[in-house]
C-alpha cells in the first residue's frame, strides 16, 4: 500500500476488524513498535493480534510491518496475553481513532 487511499481503502474494507483495537507502545530493534490487541469476541477485553513495527525515512513512515505470532513474540516485547476493559489507560492508544 502506498499513500493516503491505499490505507483508507485497507483500514475501511479487509481490516475492518481490527476497528476498535488497542496498540500498547514498544521498541523493536531500536524502532518504535507496537503490541495491537483486537477486541474479543465475547466483546470483554482485547486479544493479541499483531507486533506492529514501523520504519521511518526522512522524518516519515516509510513502512509498518505486522508480526502475527503473538504467543512467541509478546513476551519476548513485554506485552501482555490480553487486555482487560478496565486496564486501559491513557498509555493505550486507541488504533481505529488514527487517521491516514
Amino acid at each position: 500500500m502506498r499513500g493516503v487511499p491505499d490505507i483508507q481503502a485497507w483500514l475501511t474494507g479487509p481490516a475492518i476488524g481490527c476497528r476498535g483495537s488497542r496498540l500498547v507502545p514498544t521498541v523493536a530493534n531500536g524502532t518504535p513498535g507496537f503490541g495491537q490487541y483486537r477486541p474479543h469476541a465475547t466483546g470483554t477485553g482485547y486479544v493479541p493480534w499483531a507486533l506492529q513495527v514501523v520504519e521511518f525515512r526522512d522524518n516519515r513512515i516509510s513502512g509498518i510491518t505486522a508480526y502475527r505470532d503473538t504467543e512467541r513474540l509478546f513476551p519476548l516485547f513485554g506485552l501482555p496475553d490480553r487486555l482487560s476493559d478496565s486496564a486501559l489507560g491513557p498509555q493505550y492508544v486507541a488504533a481505529s481513532s488514527a487517521r491516514a
